[in-house]
C-alpha cells in the first residue's frame, strides 16, 4: 500500500483554525436562510451578477411549494437537467445535458457525497425537508470543486436560521400508504447558531398508471416490491466570533430501506431480479469555516469524513424468502471517505479577485458477499486550481482558472481466483483550463464561456468483473471533455426575464465497452472490457421566460433542446435523455393566504439501451395547493400526474401513475 500524501492539505485546512482566534470588528448576522458557507460560486465572495447563468439554481420556496421531495425531483425543475432511473437498482439518475451523475457529481454544502466504488449515489434519497437550494453547474464550473466535474456540479445547499427561535413542524399523507413527518428548529444569536432537521418518509407500495399492461413479474395496480423508508438529519453548529468570520460544523445522516421493483416489460432478453435494500445509510461529518484576511481578504477551509453502508439481498423469487438458487447473494458495502480542502481569496483593487484552492480525498470501498472473504480498494486523489477574475471597462468580466488533478491507486485487491491478489498500481493526471467573458447590460448579462473537464475512472470502471463477463482494465485513463457556450441571463422586456444557452460539448476517451476482448473457454463465452474508445457530441439550446405579472399570477415556461451523438460508435445510441423537454407553470394567488400552481411537463422519447431500444414520450400535469392559516399554520394538497399518464424513464420499468398528498405545517 502507498503512503498517503494529505498532510499539507488536510494540516494547512486543520491548522487554520487558530485564526477565528484573532479579533475582528463586529457585524449583525445574515438574514438568509442559505448556509452560504455551502455555496460554491464560480467567482470568490458573494454571488457575483456578472456571472449570472453558469449555475441556475431552484429555491428551497419553489422546492417546497412544488411537493418535490428529493434532491432528483428539485432539480428536475430546470430545463437542462432530465431525470433517468437505474431500474436494476431502483435508482434515480439525474443528468445534466446529457451526462450522468458519475461526470456531473453530487455535494451538499460543497462537500462531495457520491460514493467511493461507482462515483455515484441515488439522489431520491436525499430529501429537501432541509435544503435552501439546489444549484446545477454545467460545463463551465467553479474550479474549486475539485475533480471528477466532466459535465459539472449538483450542490445542495442547506439552511441556517433567521431569527432569534425558529421551530417548524410538518406531517401528512400520500398515495400508496405513504406517511411523512419532520421537525426542524434554529436559534441564531449574535455569537454563532443551531441548525436541525429531522424528517421521515415511507410508502408501502405506489400505483402504476390504470392502462399499464400486465408482464410476467408485474400485475400492475399495486407495484410489486417498491416500498420505501427514508429517515434524515441534518444538524449544524456554528461559531460568527466577528467581522463576517465563520465556523460551522455539520452532520448529516440518511437511513434507508427500499425494495426494488422487478421488470415488467416484455424482453425476453431482461433477467427478472427479485432485489432488496435492508440497509442504505450514509453519513457525513464536516467542518466548513470562512476567515477575513486583512481588508479584502479570506481563507475557507473544508474537513469531511463521510462513510456509506448498504446491504443488497437477491431472492429466488417474489416470495423475498429464500436464497437458494445460483444468483441468489447477500451483498456487504462498507465504504468510507475523508478529505478536505483550503480555499483562499482576495479583492485586489476593484477589478480583480484572485484565489486558489488545494484539495485531498481518500475513497475507500470494501465489499464481499455473505460467507466469503473481504475485498478491499482505496484511491487518494489530490488537486490544486487557481481562478482570477478581472473586471475591465465596467460592464466587461474576464474570468480565468485552472486546476492540476492526480488520482493514485493505494489498494486494489483481485479474489477473482484461488488465491488472493493485489492489482498493479496505477495513477492519472490531467491539467483543465477554463476561461469565460461576460458582458453586463440594463438587467442582464451576456457571456460566452470554455472550458475543459475530466473524469477520473471510478474503482467499479477499473477492477469489475462485471459477475464474470468482463476483463478488468487498471490502466483506463480519464474520460475529457471540452464545453463552449454562449448565452444569456437577465431582463428582456419591462416585465419579462429570460434565459438563453447555446452550448457544445465535446467527449474524448469516453470510457465505452469494448465486446469479445478474450474467449473464456471454462465459461464458454467471450469476455468484453471497458476500455477509453468513445467520442461523443453534446449540443443543445435552453430557453427560458418568466412573467411575473402580478402580484396575484405569475407564469413561466422553458424549453430545452439535447442532440446527442456517439461519434465513435454512431450504433449505440446515447441513453436516459429525451431531445425535447418542456416546463410551463402559472402561479396564481386568488388571495393573500392561498396559492395554486398548475404545471405540466413535457419530455420527448428516449433510447433505453444502446442498442436502440425507445421508452415513448409522455406529458405530466401537476397540481399544487397552499393554504397559509392564522397563528403559524398552513395546509397544502395536490395530485401528481393528474391524468394518469403511463409512463417508463427505463424500458420495463413503470413510473408512479395519478399521486395524491395532502400535508399540514406549524411554523413557530
Amino acid at each position: 500500500m502507498k503512503a498517503t500524501r494529505s498532510g499539507p492539505i488536510l494540516l494547512a485546512a486543520a491548522i487554520s483554525g487558530a485564526l477565528w482566534l484573532q479579533p475582528a470588528a463586529a457585524e449583525a448576522p445574515a438574514a438568509s436562510p442559505v448556509f452560504d458557507l455551502g455555496e460554491v460560486l464560480v467567482l470568490g465572495g458573494a454571488r457575483e451578477p456578472a456571472t449570472e447563468g453558469t449555475a441556475p439554481r431552484v429555491e428551497g420556496e419553489r422546492i417546497r411549494q412544488r411537493e418535490r421531495q428529493d434532491v432528483a425531483d428539485a432539480a428536475a425543475l430546470l430545463p437542462e437537467v432530465a431525470i433517468g432511473r437505474s431500474g436494476q437498482r431502483n435508482e434515480k439518475m439525474i443528468m445534466v445535458r446529457g451526462f450522468d451523475m458519475r461526470q456531473v457529481p453530487l455535494f451538499i454544502d460543497g462537500i462531495p457525497v457520491y460514493v467511493p466504488y461507482d462515483g455515484t449515489v441515488d439522489p431520491g434519497r436525499f430529501g429537501t425537508f432541509d435544503a435552501a437550494e439546489v444549484s446545477v453547474a454545467r460545463g463551465f464550473s467553479p474550479v474549486v470543486y475539485g475533480p471528477n466535474t466532466l459535465g459539472g456540479a449538483i450542490n445542495v445547499v442547506t439552511l441556517r436560521p433567521t431569527r432569534p427561535r425558529e421551530l417548524l413542524l410538518r406531517a401528512g399523507a400520500f398515495s400508496g400508504g405513504g406517511i411523512e413527518g419532520g421537525l426542524r428548529g434554529g436559534l441564531l444569536q449574535p455569537g454563532g447558531y443551531l441548525q436541525g432537521g429531522l424528517s421521515y418518509r415511507e410508502r408501502d407500495t405506489y400505483r402504476v398508471a390504470g392502462d399499464y399492461t400486465p408482464a410476467a413479474a408485474e400485475a400492475g395496480g399495486r407495484r410489486e416490491n417498491s416500498d420505501s423508508r427514508d429517515l434524515q438529519l441534518n444538524l449544524k453548529a456554528a461559531w460568527t466570533p466577528a467581522g463576517g468570520d465563520e465556523l460551522a460544523v455539520g452532520f448529516v445522516r440518511q437511513d434507508s430501506e427500499k425494495g426494488v421493483p422487478p421488470y415488467g416489460g416484455t424482453n425476453p432478453r431482461t433477467p427478472t431480479r427479485f432485489w432488496r435494500y435492508p440497509t442504505w445509510e450514509k453519513n457525513s461529518l464536516y467542518f466548513i469555516g470562512q476567515k477575513a484576511l486583512g481588508l479584502n481578504g479570506y481563507l475557507k477551509p473544508r474537513l469531511y469524513y463521510d462513510t456509506y453502508k448498504n446491504t443488497l439481498e437477491s431472492f429466488d423469487d417474489a416470495t423475498y424468502s429464500a436464497q437458494t438458487r445460483p444468483y441468489a447473494f447477500t451483498s456487504f458495502y462498507d465504504d468510507y471517505t475523508f478529505g478536505g480542502s483550503v480555499e483562499a481569496g482576495m479583492e485586489v483593487g476593484e477589478r480583480r479577485a484572485p484565489r486558489a484552492a488545494a484539495h485531498y480525498k481518500q475513497d475507500v470501498h470494501r465489499e464481499h458477499n455473505a460467507g466469503k472473504p473481504e475485498s478491499e480498494f482505496s484511491d487518494e486523489t489530490m488537486a490544486v486550481s487557481i481562478e482570477d477574475s478581472v473586471r475591465f471597462r465596467t460592464a466587461w468580466t474576464l474570468a480565468l482558472g485552472a486546476g492540476y488533478e492526480r488520482r493514485d491507486n493505494l489498494k486494489a485487491e483481485d479474489r477473482s481466483g484461488p488465491q488472493p491478489q493485489t492489482f498493479p498500481d496505477n495513477s492519472n493526471e490531467i491539467f483543465n483550463p477554463q476561461a469565460g467573458l461576460f458582458y453586463a447590460v440594463t438587467g442582464g448579462t451576456f457571456r460566452a464561456t470554455v472550458a475543459g473537464k475530466s473524469r477520473f475512472p471510478t474503482l467499479k470502471d477499473r477492477y469489475s468483473y462485471r459477475r464474470g463477463l468482463a476483463i478488468p482494465n487498471p490502466d483506463l485513463d480519464p474520460e475529457k471533455a471540452a464545453h463552449y457556450e454562449i448565452g444569456y441571463a437577465g431582463k428582456v422586456g419591462p416585465a419579462l426575464d429570460g434565459r438563453l444557452s447555446l452550448f457544445v460539448s465535446r467527449l474524448r476517451d469516453a470510457i465505452q465497452q469494448v465486446d469479445n476482448v478474450q474467449y473464456d473457454e471454462p465459461a464458454d463465452t467471450w469476455l468484453y472490457q471497458f476500455q477509453n474508445v468513445g467520442k461523443a457530441e453534446h449540443k443543445g439550446l435552453e430557453v427560458g421566460l418568466a412573467w411575473p405579472a402580478s402580484e396575484t399570477w405569475k407564469a413561466g415556461v422553458d424549453y430545452a433542446l439535447l442532440d446527442r451523438k456517439n461519434v465513435s460508435s454512431p450504433d449505440l445510441k446515447p441513453t436516459d435523455t429525451p431531445e425535447h423537454r418542456v416546463l410551463a407553470y402559472v402561479e396564481l394567488r386568488p388571495t393573500a393566504r392561498l396559492t395554486l400552481v398548475p404545471n405540466v411537463e413535457y419530455n420527448s422519447s428516449r433510447y433505453s439501451s444502446s442498442d436502440g431500444v425507445k421508452v415513448d414520450g409522455f406529458w405530466l400535469c401537476h397540481l399544487n395547493a397552499k393554504l397559509k392559516l392564522p397563528r403559524g399554520f398552513a395546509v397544502a394538497a395536490g395530485a401528481q400526474n393528474v391524468f394518469d399518464e403511463n409512463y417508463e424513464l427505463t424500458e420495463g420499468y413503470p413510473e408512479e401513475g395519478r399521486h395524491y398528498y395532502a400535508n399540514v405545517s406549524y411554523l413557530f
